[in-house]
């Protein structure tokens, strides 16, 4: 979804704020989100760093989210209403926070499906970086002494 749209986006560059920065956000997320394991895999950063930084990405998409619909679909980006985001944006007046997220979970499946599914992400990568025993234990490092250890 986010890399088409930015596409079709990138022609508001030069024109004020983009109708929807949401696209360029998923793109980013995505890719940072794609490159963790790469990076793992390399050692370039441990398994305790990709666990922690996976879910605490996850948990500002989550919160992304509910500031974006808070605050009328982006409405403080450009001072004044709020951006095109599927028919011109619209606002929720004073309404609960947390009823209009719920709201948007009738309203909007798809994105309430994927919430939940980030959310069970952040739940598995912290219940991993709790349990994993390449990160309890220290990793391959540990994992190599104990086969030195258990050699000898």
């Amino acid at each position: 979804m986010g890399f088409p749209r930015s596409l079709v986006y990138l022609d508001a560059f030069g024109t004020g704020v983009p109708p929807d920065p949401r696209p360029f956000l998923f793109v980013a997320l995505a890719a940072v989100l794609l490159a963790g394991p790469y990076l793992v895999s390399f050692d370039v950063i441990s398994l305790r760093t990709a666990y922690a930084g996976a879910a605490l990405l996850l948990v500002g998409s989550i919160a992304a989210w509910v500031t974006w619909h808070a605050t009328g679909h982006g409405a403080f980006l450009s001072g004044g209403p709020a951006p095109a985001s599927g028919g011109g944006g619209h606002s929720h007046g004073s309404q609960n926070t947390v009823f209009l997220i719920l709201s948007h979970f009738d309203t909007e499946p798809v994105e309430g499906a994927i919430k939940l599914v980030e959310t069970a992400a952040i739940v598995l990568f912290v219940t991993l970086l709790r349990m994993d025993p390449a990160v309890v234990t220290g990793g391959r490092q540990a994992t190599a002494e104990q086969t030195e250890a258990s050699e000898s």
